[in-house]
């Protein structure tokens, strides 16, 4: 049920910051990353991390596609 949840709410979004995720579905970083791991394997779901230079921390984003496609994370 979370993961449909979870597949729904970043359907409507397009694009969600994983900050949001953990706020809204009052999760932690270890409760959703199993979840989004699934939901990734699916295809729907691209993972993106910002990296955003040395010295502060990355910004994860998930996004939806339409057609599912093979798993893939970007790094930019």
């Amino acid at each position: 049920m979370i993961l449909q949840s979870l597949n729904d709410y970043i359907k409507a979004a397009k694009r969600v910051d994983e900050a949001v995720l953990l706020k809204h579905f009052r999760l932690t970083q270890e409760g959703l990353a199993p979840m989004m791991a699934v939901l990734l394997k699916r295809g729907y779901i691209q993972k993106t991390i910002n990296q955003r230079g040395a010295k502060l921390t990355p910004i994860i984003y998930y996004s939806y596609v339409q057609v599912a496609q093979i798993p893939t994370l970007t790094v930019i």
